[in-house]
């Protein structure tokens, strides 16, 4: 997998990205990619840029763009999700009955380089997440859009749960 290492200084010249919270579809949040951390805003803006999935116990997720390139962080580790990697999977996990699902990132040579198995349950971030990184137009078109930014109904009528 690339880290972000070239497109880092266009993420972290913005103390704060504007982003929906995946789970609660209504609460944007200020997403800080210098730190992996989230905000509540008070006031909202118009425009976010990418999709957050806020978890009780860390790493928080987050799925922007900034400068024109589409960032996936989990905690402080962020990756460049472009037309060319990495690859993003979810599936069932046969060795719970198909109850649990695991979720993982493929990195360079097919190397792990994030995985997560969890209970399959409904609002599916993960499977959201690897069906639409799975789709190299759909990682180009939310990178040009979303780096602009759009307003927080389209985003979220566009890429239900």
């Amino acid at each position: 997998m690339r880290p972000a290492a070239a497109t880092e200084s266009a993420a972290d010249a913005t103390p704060s990205i504007a982003v929906l919270d995946f789970r609660r579809r209504g609460m944007l949040l200020g997403w800080r990619p210098a730190d992996g951390t989230w905000t509540g805003l008070e006031t909202p803006p118009r425009w976010v840029h990418g999709v957050a999935l806020i978890r009780g116990t860390p790493p928080n997720i987050c799925l922007y763009a900034a400068g024109g390139c589409l960032h996936l962080q989990i905690g402080t580790e962020r990756h460049v999700l472009d037309a060319h990697g990495p690859a993003v999977h979810c599936a069932r996990a046969p060795t719970s009955l198909w109850l649990r699902r695991r979720f993982w990132i493929e990195g360079e040579q097919g190397a792990l380089a994030y995985g997560y198995t969890y209970w399959a349950g409904g609002g599916d971030f993960f499977r959201w997440l690897a069906r639409r990184a799975a789709d190299s137009a759909w990682r180009e078109r939310a990178a040009r859009e979303w780096s602009s930014g759009v307003e927080a109904a389209a985003l979220r009528a566009a890429e239900p749960a």
